[in-house]
């Protein structure tokens, strides 16, 4: 059937269609708050106040048998010093320091300290050992109900470790100890603590612990004062081997894997030999799309002076199967080599690869790379490698590794069939991001760095093939030298897009410090789901929204929230936290495993050109790294401070934030939570997924970053940096720094998500026609006004209507200048046609439309009024049309 086709000129009155956003409300700029200045209120504390040097003499003089100190505290006294003793403990009996005395409520998880001070000698490998602790009726607190943080626990993938602790000569080591008491508990009981260092004698801790009273609810979480939430540090909640909404289970047949979004087959090698992806161009699931990405099979090559190593594969050996993944492994051999190839495939798309090469003689290595042959039609965008995201350039691109840089990741693909790779080592450590790059590079992979001679290429396409070779240099390798070539790559889109939830679920997201007025304004604005930042009456201190004094507020603005239909997210991240929570000094003691090590009062950052805090250079003074600050102006915490501190990547301070989130979820009825530039990893938000999922109702996460192309943060591409976040991700929302006046391309891949399975919004990028290119509205009122917007979605039904963006071949729109896209929304018998101006001149288009594509004969084309936006007009004829340089036109289209 031969597709109908009707040319207009589009030529109307509107030539003075306003700059979109420009008449709108400025966007609100966080780093305003920096320039408040307050107090940080604390309450005082004995353990600050330092012995006087004679003290300190006396009682070195001492000089007991094991050859240092130990002083019991209980976990209201916390230990801050590192380099000093407090006053309280020179004033101890040489009796009472080894003894110590607690009182807790049945089913309490118990903490409480142990400081080692060793003024002689430095201590190595320091140990605790538990005997049970019985009442007078036999009952007991087993040994192994004890632990003790400093020494080990459970890292982020549920799997115990071990820390090894030393005391340096002239320091102090707070030990902190917890154990679970049983909700049956009651009475005196009676144990012992042994505290052994090697090559020193150990030191023997009468203690008794008193329990009376009613059993306390979720073992005193409730309260974080009683710093029982220590325990979260060593939680698995979370992890399970089942896939999350909207993932299917992972199929296995033959060789073949299949998902949601497509199917990889390997080869004998380990490696994929095909890989499609089966999304339309609007991304939505159609098994009559198939997408290959791979133009063939992906080579790993060793290449020594005699040319490319043959190697004699293995068996390609399942080594794994469940739900949520397929693990295998491949070996190749030959008399120089022996290469093992470990894969895992995950629900959501996301592959982990560990490629290990062993040496079996000493031979000179001319290159050990990764070939990777993408299809022209899936390289046609790119991004990573110090290149904005949008096409491909033509050119031959070459890069090499320099840590300096934030950029251990490329990204190449179309709108709907993409791959994204991160090449590692095992000596990965998740870097710092956002301004703080500097101060937590990248390792240099040892394999594909190779002292900076490592790289990647990029080919141009040549017969529908673009070659991209991750390769490494040459080298020399010993007999037993073993290189680990890790990589993982992500599959995307990552899930289809979402149209109906962005258009249904309206974020109304404040920066004012007082949250009166936040669910009066929502509902007159049309918003359902407030998001409250960090700084607020009801959450003051930064990733810290349980923070006692405020739990009771939060929870009643909540439920007040709850009784009007509106729903509730709060800011919380990783990377900055508080140095409001309770839990500061033991979390301090563990070292550099939760609150990141770095240069202390020396540190320099964009936001601290004068070096941190006050507060910071006296109470923690080294090996830390300051991080956001701002004062209240107004409200209950007027005046009052908020400091923070950088926070270590992928440390058990992840554990501790999902137990978090499902404490708030269950105690304070959270629907949701705003992600901002996170040190997150895919596995600790997969984790966060399961339990915002576990009793079935729809909670959303979105995801914010700051523009990181820059010194500070290592040019880096923002979204990048979290793709691996994006299958349990619902909105992003990008950012400072992302104008407007970028180019097509740049929207497309950097900013409206689309190319991996979201839908965004617009920070800085004030423009509504441009935002409605590609489904993107401001924030409420963060970042303008989408309320006249939202209600022409709502009179036009957007939420039941389909997206045909300019990218897709069935767009029944198109226009002959490639400078005003179009996008047509339909929705049955009526859509919304959506034009933009992308440069600051008028421009005029010719428009075809396919009424075949479109459905039906439009009989009207009327223009809606969008207040401060667009004046209502109909447009009669279609002949012609000028859009004003940088404005739009939207146009309803009816049957």
């Amino acid at each position: 059937m031969l597709r109908k086709q009707i040319k207009y000129l589009m030529v109307c009155s509107f030539l003075a269609l306003p700059c979109v956003m420009q008449a709108q409300d400025d966007v609100t700029n966080a780093f305003d708050d920096l320039k408040r200045q307050g107090t940080v209120n604390e309450q005082d504390s004995e353990m600050r106040r330092v012995a006087s040097s004679d003290a300190v003499k006396r009682l070195i003089q001492e000089n007991p048998e094991a050859g240092y100190f130990c002083f019991t505290e209980d976990r209201e006294h916390d230990i801050r010093m590192t380099d000093a003793i407090p006053v309280r403990w020179v004033e101890r009996s040489a009796d009472s320091r080894t003894k110590f005395r607690g009182d807790c409520l049945p089913g309490e998880f118990y903490t409480w300290q142990v400081g080692i001070f060793a003024p002689y000698e430095t201590l190595s490998d320091v140990s605790v050992i538990f005997s049970d602790w019985k009442n007078e009726k036999g009952n007991k607190i087993p040994a192994s109900a004890f632990r003790c943080f400093n020494l080990g626990g459970t890292d982020t993938n549920g799997q115990s470790f071990k820390k090894t602790v030393n005391v340096s000569k002239g320091n102090v080591q707070a030990l902190w100890i917890g154990s679970d008491v049983p909700v049956t508990a009651s009475g005196v009981y009676k144990g012992k603590v042994t505290i052994k260092a090697a090559d020193a004698k150990p030191v023997e801790i009468a203690c008794e612990l008193t329990v009376q009273g009613s059993p306390i609810a979720n073992h005193g979480d409730n309260d974080g004062w009683r710093k029982t939430r220590l325990r979260w540090l060593d939680s698995s909640i979370g992890n399970a081997d089942e896939p999350t909404a909207p993932y299917v289970p992972v199929q296995l047949q033959k060789q073949t894997i299949s998902w949601l979004g497509g199917t990889m087959e390997l080869s004998k090698e380990g490696l994929p030999q095909s890989l499609s992806t089966r999304y339309d161009q609007s991304n939505q699931l159609n098994d009559q799309s198939n997408n290959p990405v791979l133009a063939g099979e992906m080579r790993f090559v060793i290449e020594t002076e005699n040319g490319e190593e043959v190697l004699k594969p293995g068996s390609l050996r399942i080594t794994g199967r469940n739900n949520a993944s397929v693990n295998w492994i491949a070996t190749r051999k030959n008399r120089n080599f022996e290469v093992q190839c470990s894969g895992k495939f995950g629900f959501d798309g996301l592959v982990d690869y560990q490629i290990q090469v062993k040496s079996l003689g000493d031979v000179k290595v001319k290159d050990i790379r990764l070939e990777i042959p993408y299809t022209s039609y899936a390289a046609k965008y790119m991004m990573g490698l110090g290149h904005k995201g949008g096409f491909r350039p033509d050119s031959v691109i070459n890069w090499q590794w320099n840590v300096d840089k934030h950029q251990d990741k490329i990204w190449m693909g179309n709108i709907n069939a993409g791959l994204n790779f991160c090449f590692k080592d095992e000596n990965y450590v998740r870097p710092l991001v956002n301004i703080y790059y500097g101060l937590g590079k990248l390792n240099l992979p040892a394999s594909w760095g190779n002292a900076n001679k490592g790289g990647i290429d990029i080919l141009p396409d040549k017969d529908g093939t673009v070659l991209m070779t991750a390769y490494s240099g040459e080298r020399t390798m010993q007999k037993g030298d073993v290189l680990h070539y890790n990589f993982n790559m992500l599959v995307t889109p990552v899930k289809p897009l979402n149209l109906k939830e962005l258009a249904e679920k309206r974020f109304y997201h404040s920066n004012s410090d007082v949250s009166a007025g936040y669910i009066p304004a929502a509902l007159e604005a049309g918003a359902n789901m407030i998001n409250i930042h960090h700084k607020k009456d009801v959450y003051p201190f930064i990733n810290y929204p349980y923070y006692d004094e405020a739990v009771p507020d939060l929870k009643r603005f909540i439920s007040d929230a709850h009784s009007k239909d509106l729903d509730v997210r709060l800011y919380y991240t990783t990377r900055e936290l508080t140095v409001k929570i309770p839990e500061l000094w033991a979390l301090r003691s563990l070292g550099g495993e939760v609150i990141h090590d770095g240069p202390g009062k020396d540190a320099r950052t964009l936001i601290h050109r004068n070096g941190p805090h006050e507060w910071l250079n006296k109470n923690l003074t080294t090996h830390f790294i300051p991080a956001w600050y701002n004062a209240f102006k107004e409200g209950k915490y007027a005046g009052d401070m908020d400091i923070s501190v950088i926070t270590t990547p992928d440390s058990r301070w992840n554990n501790y934030y999902l137990e978090g989130l499902d404490w708030m979820i269950k105690n304070l009825g959270l629907d949701g939570v705003y992600i901002d530039d996170s040190a997150l990893d895919h596995q600790t938000l997969q984790r966060a997924r399961r339990i915002m999922d576990a009793d079935g109702k729809r909670r959303l996460i979105d995801i914010h970053s700051w523009n990181h192309m820059n010194q500070w943060a290592g040019y880096a591409n923002s979204l990048h940096l979290y793709l691996e976040l994006l299958p349990y991700v619902d909105r992003t929302w990008i950012g400072e720094g992302f104008r407007a006046n970028n180019t097509l391309d740049f929207w497309l891949v950097e900013m409206s998500g689309i190319p991996f399975g979201l839908m965004s919004e617009t920070l800085d990028a004030r423009n509504l026609f441009r935002g409605m290119v590609y489904g993107m509205l401001p924030r409420l009122p963060w970042s303008g006004n989408p309320v006249p917007l939202w209600k022409l979605w709502d009179d036009f039904g957007m939420k039941n209507a389909q997206m045909r963006g300019y990218w897709d071949e069935r767009c029944p729109v198109k226009t002959d200048n490639k400078d005003i896209p179009a996008t047509v929304y339909v929705n049955g018998d009526k859509a919304l046609v959506v034009l933009a101006n992308w440069t600051d001149m008028p421009q005029t288009a010719e428009i075809t439309l396919d009424e075949e594509l479109l459905g039906f004969k439009p009989s009207s084309y009327i223009l809606p009024e969008i207040r401060n936006t667009q004046w209502e007009g109909k447009l009669s004829s279609l002949k012609q049309c000028e859009i004003m340089g940088r404005g739009g036109m939207i146009i309803l289209l009816e049957k």
